[in-house]
């Protein structure tokens, strides 16, 4: 008997995973699983293993770990953000499990075939796509793995003449779109993002606000709520404990400096990948700079750009439609966009040791569909 096949796109996040379906289900998840640290804790939690939004909520009595923070397995090498080897297989266990709970919350058909896209940043090495893929294996049947920006602009037809800025929590991705499947080496992945905006913003306050309490989880919701980068916003002013007193401050100063944090080394990077191209190319792309992901939200920053950018002909810089979902639907846009014999062909690709890294990474994974 054969059972429908479910289709999945995937962004899965450094700070939140999301998730669309063929069936029309999608949603979002927090990037992070937590075990109770104790038999207490997991009387009074009632599972072994907790996602979703309960784990802030319950954090004081779970051990948290966010298997991508600051680009960790999906872009840098776990050693090098300071992850031990014993953490760095807590960290796999973490994503498999993130993995096949952000798939059943889109409720794919029982006993069906699952064929999956998920986006990885631009410059990805081959053993980080593997971990990805090693992530997906209890999952999907057979998985692609492909650049972030690229499902943005999948999704958004807009293969050609674009430039686009995915802007996560752990990296920014910036990858020309050119009418083809982009060179890794037309790509460039910065190791910065939204949890390093939070941590100058935490920074900053501890600094001048010294009898503020402010956590970084804190620092986070005001940035997501009040982030801007320009001259004429309104003032940010929050309520924070001081002395455990309620006590309103203007925090705009050190929340503009953090948000500005990131934009000197995304205009570099657009200069460098600009200069690469032919003359005749490079004002239609800076004519069609895209922008993605949670951090594209800053108010100002496309305006910013765009005046640090002048000096080069100027740039014409939007937003996508949806920044939550535009790279989950984008990747599902390909996976429903590929046919049938191509996912049964991943088998055969996947033997050639050859792999070229300025394709999709393909292979099959937990069933022969």
């Amino acid at each position: 008997m054969n059972h429908p096949i479910t289709y999945v796109g995937m962004d899965l996040g450094t700070f939140k995973t999301s998730v669309a379906s063929a069936n029309g289900k999608r949603s979002v998840v927090p990037s992070a699983v937590g075990w109770p640290k104790d038999h207490v804790a997991r009387a009074m939690l009632g599972r072994d293993v907790i996602f979703g939004e309960e784990i802030w909520k319950q954090r004081l009595a779970l051990d948290v770990v966010r298997p991508f923070r600051r680009g960790a397995l999906k872009y840098i090498a776990g050693a090098d953000v300071g992850i031990t080897d014993d953490e760095i297989v807590k960290h796999k266990e973490a994503a498999r499990l993130l993995v096949k709970h952000a798939v059943s919350t889109t409720e794919p058909a029982a006993d069906g075939p699952i064929y999956g896209v998920i986006g990885a940043p631009s410059r990805a090495t081959i053993l980080n796509k593997e971990v990805i893929i090693d992530a997906a294996r209890e999952t999907f049947d057979a998985v692609m793995v492909v650049a972030e920006p690229f499902t943005i602009a999948y999704g958004m037809n807009r293969l050609s003449n674009t430039l686009v800025i995915d802007i996560g929590a752990g990296t920014i991705d910036i990858c020309p779109m050119y009418g083809t499947y982009p060179k890794d080496e037309d790509q460039i992945t910065l190791p910065i993002g939204g949890d390093s905006i939070d941590e100058e913003f935490h920074r900053l306050m501890k600094q001048s606000e010294t009898r503020a309490q402010l956590s970084l989880n804190m620092a986070r919701e005001i940035k997501e709520k009040f982030g801007f980068v320009g001259d004429n916003e309104e003032a940010a002013i929050v309520t924070l404990p001081v002395a455990g007193k309620p006590t309103q401050i203007d925090v705009s100063k050190q929340l503009k400096a953090a948000c500005r944090s990131i934009v000197p080394a995304i205009v570099e990077a657009l200069r460098e990948l600009i200069s690469k191209f032919d003359p005749e190319f490079q004002s239609s792309l800076l004519s069609n700079v895209l922008l993605g992901g949670g951090g594209s939200q800053l108010k100002g920053l496309d305006r910013l750009i765009e005046e640090a950018l002048k000096p080069y002909g100027g740039a014409n810089v939007t937003h996508v439609y949806d920044s939550v979902f535009a790279g989950a639907t984008g990747a599902l846009k390909m996976a429903m966009s590929m046919p049938a014999e191509y996912w049964q062909q991943i088998a055969a690709q996947a033997q050639d040791s050859d792999e070229d890294e300025e394709q999709p990474a393909s292979v099959p994974l937990r069933r022969a569909a």
